[in-house]
């Protein structure tokens, strides 16, 4: 049965001006949430809600965890696995989604918020802010009606000509926030191996050592945003855009909910955020941040092999994004093979003498739109001087990326992987070096039960 994902503490909740927010307040807000008409006809999150809130009022947080929530709140058995059942993460995302529509209705005036953060099962007690504070500022505005459409597709890998569009990046926003959840966790904890299980330190420990912290890079897929808009655009429009012929209009409207009538329109980019490459850099930035380690951000089109020298670096995404994972992977046993005419992308294991002896690609539904099955390739190596390290997580969908870095950074995951690796080096000692294929379902674009296919050791 896998461990559970532990949680760390929460700090006492403080008020904007840092007074205290005492428990007889939050338990008095705390029956205001749940009689409210928007949690009336919701039993389960009533449950989750009381239960992590008494949990934190008792002074009890750091027992608040996956595999605790599902086996009380949520009545799983003792077989209860929580990377093969995301009920708790359904009903955590459920319950965010909830509390932001009270706080927006029916409990606007409210002194008190209960938040329950990102990636967390930690409540969050605060007061509210003043309406002077907490009015948005200029330029904030929502969306209008009629406001274009937008989607996101690739364009081919041996189009020479190269776009730059200007557009804030979501990743570097999760990013930061990310870093936010676990620099708040580290006030509270002494030194990096209270923070830390056995399994974590031994395999994350040498990253920790490091006084340089490390990077995290970002892929750079060439790809086109597919815009809607109600009236044709003008020849000379800026940014250049390309109309869609007939033919392309109708299949895109086949598989994209775009709105009926208008024109679509290619705008070409090349910094477009891959949302499962930015999920994956939030497991990561939170997990170094409780270190106490720096990180840091970057995209693949800025590194050069002298920074591959000079720094630890985590490498995201595939290699039609990425050229340097092939020059990086050339003489190792599994490989990342790009799209061609003839096969889809692929992670390779060689063949003694070199030549492709199997092959891992994504599995697509009946629609042949939506992936039922993906891939990522993990690849802990030496780095290229031999003293830094580097981390290739390398998904041939952005989903794969995404559950491949939130299995490196579980307690439970990493104590299987550690199992393994044992196995095949009993006598090891020092960082641990290898390759491994993850295989994940995925279910309406949601990757889940991430299994390791396959786990190669490499000596140096």
């Amino acid at each position: 049965m896998d461990q559970p994902n532990l949680e760390t503490a929460a700090e006492p909740a403080a008020s904007t001006d840092g007074s205290q927010v005492s428990s007889g307040e939050v338990q008095a807000q705390l029956d205001r949430i749940l009689q409210s008409a928007h949690f009336q006809r919701s039993e389960r999150l009533q449950r989750f809600l009381r239960f992590v809130c008494d949990y934190t009022i008792r002074g009890e947080s750091s027992l608040l965890h996956e595999y605790l929530i599902g086996s009380e709140v949520f009545s799983r058995g003792p077989e209860y696995s929580p990377q093969e059942d995301g009920i708790v993460r359904r009903q955590a995302h459920a319950l965010r989604r909830k509390l932001q529509e009270y706080y927006e209705k029916e409990g606007a005036a409210d002194p008190i918020r209960i938040d329950l953060p990102i990636g967390r099962y930690v409540p969050v007690f605060r007061r509210s802010l003043p309406p002077a504070l907490s009015s948005k500022p200029a330029g904030m505005e929502a969306p209008v009606a009629g406001a274009p459409f937008t989607a996101i597709v690739p364009l081919p890998a041996s189009s020479s000509r190269r776009w730059w569009l200007a557009a804030a990046s979501a990743a570097v926003i999760v990013f930061v926030f990310g870093w936010f959840l676990g620099s708040r966790s580290t006030t509270t904890l002494a030194s990096p191996s209270s923070r830390f299980t056995p399994e974590m330190q031994e395999f994350w420990g040498p990253w920790f050592d490091s006084p340089a912290g490390a990077v995290i890079c970002f892929s750079n897929p060439l790809t086109a945003v597919v815009k809607h808009y109600s009236m044709p655009l003008s020849a000379d429009s800026k940014p250049e855009r390309v109309p869609l012929s007939a033919e392309q209009d109708r299949l895109f409207r086949a598989v994209v909910p775009v709105p009926a009538g208008g024109f679509l329109y290619f705008a070409p980019a090349i910094s477009q955020a891959k949302m499962g490459e930015a999920i994956a850099a939030v497991y990561l930035t939170s997990l170094f941040s409780r270190a106490g380690v720096p990180i840091r951000a970057t995209q693949s089109r800025f590194v050069t092999w002298e920074d591959l020298t000079r720094e630890d670096m985590i490498l995201l995404g595939n290699n039609e994004a990425n050229p340097l994972l092939d020059q990086i992977l050339k003489d190792r046993p599994y490989q990342l093979t790009a799209t061609r005419s003839d096969r889809q992308r692929a992670i390779v294991r060689t063949g003694s003498a070199g030549s492709e002896a199997v092959d891992f690609q994504i599995q697509y539904g009946e629609n042949s739109v939506t992936a039922t099955q993906e891939y990522a390739l993990i690849s802990m190596l030496p780095g290229m001087d031999g003293r830094r390290h580097l981390l290739l997580i390398n998904g041939l969908n952005t989903q794969a990326t995404q559950i491949a870095a939130e299995f490196l950074s579980t307690q439970g995951r990493l104590a299987e992987l550690l199992a393994e690796l044992r196995k095949q080096d009993p006598t090891h000692s020092g960082p641990w070096f290898f390759q491994g294929v993850l295989k994940t379902e995925v279910h309406d674009k949601v990757p889940t039960n991430a299994r390791l296919m396959e786990l190669k050791v490499i000596r140096r």
